[in-house]
C-alpha cells in the first residue's frame, strides 16, 4: 500500500473515532439532559443539516449515471465527500432525534438510514480491496499479481534460508488453486487468509533463527550483529509483501462478488430511505 493510501485511511480511522467519540459524547449529554428537542431551533436545524448532508450524497450515484452531471466535478472527489457525509449525516440526524423515537415515520426513517450508513462502512471495506487505495481505478486480479514482481526476487533473497523460500512457495500454489475457483468460496477465502497470518508469525521465527545460526557459524562481531537486526527487519518486510501480495491476488474475485452482492442489498434500502426521509419531513411539517 502506498504512503498516500495510508494516509486516506489513517484519516478516515480518525474521522471515524472523531465521530464516534462525539456520537458517544452527544448520548450521555443530550439525552438524560435534554438540551433541545427535535422541534425547537436548534433541533431542527441540526436534523435539516443532516439531511441537506444525505441528499447531497446522493449526487455521487447520479454523478455516474446520469450523462449531463458526469462533467461536474472529479468522481473521486464526489465519492469522498460521499463517504464524509454518510457518516456525518445520519450522525446529525441521530442527535437532532436526541437518540429517541416519538413516531413510526421517525422509526422507519431512522432504521432505514442506519442501514444505508452501516452497509455504505462495509462497501467502502469492499471497495478498498477492489481498487487502488480508496479513489484508484478498480485493481485487476493480473495488477494483484504484478504486486508480486514488485516483493523482490523471493528465491534469491532468501536462497539461504530453503525452508523458508519452499514455504512461500507452497503457500502461492495454495492460493493459485483458490484463485481459479469460480465459486465465491467463503470457507477457502477464511482459509487464505488464517494461513497467510500463520505464515506470517512462523517464518518470522524462521527467519530469526536461521539469520542467528549463519551470524554464529561465521563469528560475527557485535557492530555485524547489530546491523543484521536491520537487515531482519528487510527480509522480513519482503516476507510480509509477498504473502499479502499472494492472499490479495487469491481473494480479489470474492471481494468482488461480495461488492456486487452489497449493491443488490444496499440500493433498495437507499430507496426506502429517500421515501422514508421525505415521508418524515411531509409528516412533521404537516402535523
Amino acid at each position: 500500500m502506498s504512503s498516500i493510501s495510508k494516509s486516506k485511511n489513517r484519516s478516515w480511522e480518525i474521522y471515524l473515532v472523531v465521530v464516534t467519540l462525539a456520537m458517544a459524547a452527544g448520548y450521555f449529554v443530550l439525552s438524560p439532559q435534554k438540551l433541545f428537542k427535535p422541534g425547537d431551533d436548534i433541533g431542527y436545524n441540526v436534523g435539516l443539516a443532516g439531511g441537506i448532508m444525505m441528499l447531497v450524497l446522493l449526487i455521487y450515484p447520479l454523478r455516474k449515471r446520469i450523462s449531463f452531471l458526469k462533467h461536474i466535478g472529479e468522481l473521486p472527489t464526489w465519492f469522498r465527500w460521499h463517504m464524509i457525509f454518510g457518516i456525518m449525516g445520519p450522525a446529525l440526524v441521530v442527535m437532532h432525534s436526541t437518540f429517541h423515537l416519538n413516531s413510526i415515520n421517525a422509526t422507519v426513517a431512522m432504521i432505514c438510514m442506519l442501514l444505508v450508513s452501516g452497509s455504505g462502512s462495509f462497501g467502502r471495506f469492499f471497495y478498498t480491496k477492489i481498487h487502488h487505495g480508496l479513489y484508484g481505478r478498480q485493481a485487476t486480479v493480473s495488477e494483484l499479481r504484478a504486486q508480486l514482481e514488485d516483493s523482490g526476487d523471493i528465491e534469491s533473497v532468501f536462497s539461504f534460508a530453503p525452508k523458508i523460500e519452499q514455504s512461500l512457495e507452497d503457500f502461492r500454489h495454495r492460493a493459485d488453486v483458490y484463485t481459479k475457483t469460480k465459486k465465491l468460496g467463503l470457507i477457502s477465502f477464511i482459509t487464505i487468509g488464517y494461513q497467510r497470518a500463520k505464515l506470517s508469525k512462523q517464518l518470522g521465527k524462521a527467519l530469526r533463527i536461521v539469520m542467528h545460526d549463519k551470524a554464529n557459524e561465521n563469528n560475527f562481531s557485535a557492530t555485524q550483529i547489530a546491523n543484521m537486526e536491520n537487515l531482519y527487519d528487510e527480509y522480513h518486510e519482503k516476507i510480509e509483501r509477498y504473502l499479502d501480495a499472494v492472499r490479495d491476488a487469491s481473494q480479489f474475485h470474492t471481494y468482488e462478488r461480495l461488492f456486487s452482492l452489497w449493491h443488490i442489498f444496499h440500493i433498495p434500502i437507499v430507496y426506502m430511505l429517500v421515501f422514508s426521509g421525505f415521508y418524515h419531513v411531509y409528516a412533521v411539517h404537516a402535523y
